[in-house]
């Protein structure tokens, strides 16, 4: 049995101050299997982020069910972690205390707490920065801390939206080989939203390329490259084919949309 799977979700949201009701999802399914990295590619307002968030709980589908090892979705929960494109951290609290916060839920005692959150601080290399506040930490390293609050969890699914839309490129780029590293070792089922057609090929086993709003999915396409998978495959033949063709996608939905 799939993961994670998506039955015929659409979200249409109601109209307001004498709009139309606007179609943001029409319904969609999608089964994504136990360790599978999908990335969720499309055009601005395509209703990737919509769907993304009613898998998280975060959205409530207008048709359709999400069911996670069989189990409806009915809301948030701590089997699914969340990465936003926003670092979402608590200002007040340390990298190691934003990192053990969620673990409170599960009754670990404070010192195993701090003992995971220390681990997780250490994969995503801020081993050094445990003690350190989140305003005297660069946005890249915002961006390790909520990604290993979520990890530290050990949720089910790892769901991210634009996590590294806010970055710079060179940061952006070691990101990306940072969650695709961690994945590689971790092997968690991972959902991840983007707009950058390069990021979606490097860090995922297939890319879901939807359709301008109201969004569908219009391909599914496995991302056929081996593993370990270094940053300089971006430059092999086989990216750069695969590239071109999701550029093409992309491209007719934009004129789609524009029109």
């Amino acid at each position: 049995m799939s993961k994670l799977v998506i039955q015929n979700v659409g979200k249409l949201f109601p109209a307001q101050h004498g709009s139309e009701p606007t179609r943001a999802l029409m319904p969609t399914s999608l089964d994504v299997a136990d360790n599978d990295f999908i990335t969720i590619l499309g055009p601005s307002g395509c209703g990737k982020s919509t769907l993304l968030r009613i898998i998280g709980g975060l959205e409530t589908a207008s048709e359709g069910k999400v069911l996670l090892d069989g189990v409806p979705v009915s809301g948030p929960g701590a089997d699914r972690g969340f990465v936003f494109q926003s670092y979402t951290l608590f200002p007040w609290l340390t990298v190691q205390q934003n990192i053990a916060f969620g673990l409170r839920e599960k009754g670990l005692a404070e010192a195993e707490r701090l003992k995971i959150a220390r681990d997780w601080a250490g994969r995503v290399g801020l081993a050094g920065f445990v003690d350190h506040f989140p305003k005297q930490l660069s946005g890249g390293m915002q961006q390790r801390t909520a990604i290993a609050r979520a990890l530290a969890n050990d949720p089910k699914i790892l769901l991210l939206d634009e996590p590294f839309g806010a970055l710079d490129n060179q940061t952006r780029a070691l990101m990306q080989e940072m969650l695709l590293g961690i994945w590689e070792r971790e092997q968690k089922t991972v959902l991840f939203v983007t707009h950058d057609i390069e990021e979606a090929i490097f860090v995922g086993s297939r890319v879901v390329v939807m359709s301008a709003r109201p969004g569908r999915i219009k391909a599914d396409i496995a991302v056929d490259l081996p593993h370990p998978r270094p940053y300089t495959i971006k430059t092999s033949s086989a990216f750069v084919a695969l590239k071109e063709r999701l550029v093409e996608e992309i491209r007719a939905e934009v004129v789609a949309a524009d029109h």
